[in-house]
């Protein structure tokens, strides 16, 4: 299983100082134009802005979670689901 982080319009210094700060080995693409936001971004709850968001790709390459509210108990319910369908 691999967890990549996908920032947008961020330099790629400051993505990889929180990474770090967070003592994460994750990879991160940067969307520097902003199209990957555009291609999925979530209705917003509020006008500020729909950050942060969590997407869950499944092992079968299929969106199995997504949200703009940190609920870390759902995240981990769908990681542990996904990593009982790897051999």
């Amino acid at each position: 299983m691999q967890v990549w982080g996908i920032a947008t319009k961020e330099p790629v210094e400051t993505l990889e100082a929180f990474r770090d700060s967070l003592g994460l080995e994750m990879p991160i693409l940067v969307d520097a134009t902003g199209s990957t936001q555009a291609d999925y971004n979530q209705e917003m709850p509020f006008p500020t802005g729909a950050y942060p968001q969590q997407w869950i790709i499944g092992v079968d390459g299929s969106i199995q979670y997504f949200n703009n509210r940190f609920e870390a108990d759902a995240v981990i319910e769908v990681i542990e689901r996904e990593l009982e369908k790897t051999p």
